[in-house]
């Protein structure tokens, strides 16, 4: 990752700590349920999330693994995964600040090691994949969870550009075909693969990344999701609510092993 796009999500997620951390945790409970049940964990596990945010999955990880590390560029969502870590009392916990593309742990470490919704704003995340493997023991697992861009190519750019105007950060939502190569040329063997639709306010989706409805990239977000209704030119799936829009992101979730070990 360059340093600039690395300042780029810095800042991005630095301003939106508070919001990303009331819409990513408080009001999913049973979306995070669904993901550590995907992740199969083990009493015996030490669990690894890269690209953390303020820690929802290693917190829900901690009563069934042995011990759940998170990490993320960005200090403020540390300090706030700290925080909610302190006030549900959770002890074997620990959060690291730090770049997804040079984990600071020794090779075979980790028997479960995920990413989130990390890889759209990675200009190149098979850097990151390589360095879970590297800390994932021999028989160890990889979770990657990710939205997913439509495969046709109107769509994609269309897509991609409103995800863009909404977060800076943002780099690509990826193409479930683009997912599978990238497994494939980093030797990986999918155990488990799922897609969910995952519906969701688009005025709640814009405060989730800092952007209230007086910001010109909101209303310029909005104006290309409305006209992009008719067919649904960007993949959306987009539906008038009053003075709201549903939206539906495809989201794919990825239970990966490192095949490539002898």
């Amino acid at each position: 990752m360059s340093k600039k796009h690395r300042v780029t999500v810095q800042k991005q997620f630095t301003k939106t700590a508070d919001a990303f951390s009331k819409y990513a945790i408080r009001d999913t409970p049973e979306v995070l349920a669904e993901k550590v049940e995907f992740a199969k964990p083990q009493p015996t596990d030490l669990a690894l999330d890269v690209g953390c945010g303020p820690g929802a999955f290693v917190l829900a990880l901690a009563g069934q693994v042995r011990f759940a590390r998170g990490i993320d560029l960005t200090e403020e969502m540390i300090r706030q995964a700290r925080a909610f870590q302190l006030e549900r009392q959770v002890a074997n916990v620990a959060f690291d600040c730090g770049d997804a593309e040079q984990l600071p742990y020794p090779i075979a470490t980790f028997d479960l090691v995920s990413c989130q919704m990390s890889f759209h704003h990675m200009p190149k995340p098979e850097l990151a994949l390589k360095e879970m493997i590297r800390v994932a023991k021999p028989e160890g697992r990889l979770l990657v969870i990710d939205t997913l861009g439509p495969e046709s190519d109107a769509k994609f750019e269309l897509h991609n550009k409103i995800e863009s105007l909404r977060d800076p950060s943002h780099t690509s939502s990826r193409r479930l075909t683009t997912f599978l190569h990238l497994f494939e040329d980093c030797g990986l063997e999918i155990l488990r693969q799922t897609m969910k639709r995952r519906p969701r306010s688009f005025n709640h989706w814009m405060l989730r990344a800092g952007l209230e409805s007086k910001h010109k990239r909101y209303q310029e977000a909005r104006k290309l999701l409305e006209d992009s209704i008719p067919g649904d030119r960007g993949g959306y799936l987009p539906t008038l609510q009053g003075d709201d829009i549903l939206v539906v992101h495809n989201e794919g979730m990825f239970l990966l092993t490192p095949s490539h070990f002898e």
